[in-house]
């Protein structure tokens, strides 16, 4: 194999991963807004948990692990959004 073919070779690989990274960061995108449609209520229905929302569906865990976990068994080639409770709320204390 000529110097050429690799370069085109490395070429592709960078295409593809390119390609597949804008691909997921519009699903997560997507799925945000999936989340952020049902926000009341999903948080209402699950107080103190942690949220997916993957390719339309919600999967609820514990820690987020765990709702990461159920999101990718379900769909390992989708993106998440994640809602996990009190995530950037401030601490109010002394």
């Amino acid at each position: 194999m000529s110097a050429g073919e690799s370069d085109r070779g490395d070429g592709d690989k960078e295409a593809r991963y390119e390609a597949e990274t804008a691909r997921l960061k519009r699903d997560a995108r997507e799925q945000r807004r999936l989340f952020e449609a049902r926000k009341e209520e999903l948080v209402a229905r699950c107080p103190r948990q942690t949220i997916a929302m993957c390719a339309g569906e919600v999967f609820v865990g514990s820690t987020p692990y765990e709702a990461a976990a159920k999101a990718n068994r379900a769909h390992p080639d989708r993106a998440s959004f994640f809602y996990e409770y009190g995530a950037g709320v401030p601490w109010i204390g002394e």
